[in-house]
């Protein structure tokens, strides 16, 4: 049995402020800080310690994932980062209040932009508009004018999944390691989708808690082994019941 550990950073400044981060290089808030450091003691106490580890190229995952290695003695693994593992895009959305994108869209066209598989928030318009694209991206793996300027889930999943199987084949398969990737939301969702085959439909209604590690147990052939399931399920909960009511307001 393999183990892939995945989990969305811990808390930003704008998701305490409750805004749209998206691509945007938004720091961990001190309670992100300490979910941190919670997620790095959940990993010691069922002693996983990954060989490796994945983060986005935005700060709230890297120090989310050097806060974890600290904890658990492991700081000397190697890492890599990858605009594959950022954010789902948010577009023209970036920087701005949920309640006051939700005010101005209403309940039903807020949730399909904000959840629906096919929901595209509007787009930036172009690489020169938008200030979350910079020289971080310069030697990307593909041009950066090519880069997401707003996008779906399905969009995401289609830049994230072939990325994480080639993870999935060579790192956990072929050289046996355990891996850890520290990312975003809509990436684990993604991740959920996928090993866990969900319905496009379905997918509307998983949210991914801030800090809480999830394990993926896979097979020979990188497949899922057993249901999946996160190292403290109260935890989760509770953190899935409070991202899926950001923005909500009363109308």
């Amino acid at each position: 049995m393999h183990k892939l550990i995945v989990l969305r950073h811990g808390e930003s400044q704008w998701n305490h402020e409750n805004k749209f981060c998206g691509w945007i290089d938004i720091p961990l808030s001190a309670k992100g800080e300490r979910e941190a450091q919670h997620a790095g003691e959940l990993l010691k106490k069922y002693n996983i310690k990954p060989d490796v580890m994945f983060t986005s190229m935005l700060q709230r995952s890297i120090k989310t994932g050097n806060i974890i290695l600290e904890v658990i003695g492991r700081m000397w693994i190697p890492q890599h980062k990858s605009w594959r593992l950022n954010e789902r895009h948010y577009g023209s959305f970036q920087g701005r209040d949920k309640t006051e994108v939700f005010k101005e869209f209403g309940k039903e066209k807020y949730q399909f932009y904000r959840r629906n598989y096919d929901g595209v928030p509007p787009a930036t318009g172009s690489v020169n508009n938008d200030d979350s694209i910079d020289e971080r991206y310069k030697f990307s793996d593909i041009p950066v004018e090519q880069l997401p300027q707003g996008e779906s889930l399905r969009m995401t999943m289609k830049r994230v999944v072939p990325y994480v199987e080639d993870i999935v084949k060579h790192e956990i398969l072929e050289q046996e390691r355990e891996v850890l990737i520290v990312t975003h939301g809509s990436i684990v969702r993604s991740l959920i989708k996928h090993f866990c085959k969900v319905s496009d439909e379905a997918i509307s209604k998983i949210n991914a808690p801030t800090g809480v590690p999830l394990v993926f147990e896979l097979d020979e052939r990188g497949r899922l082994a057993k249901e999946m399931y996160y190292l403290d399920e109260e935890l989760a909960k509770k953190g899935i019941e409070k991202v899926a009511m950001e923005g909500h307001a009363k109308l």
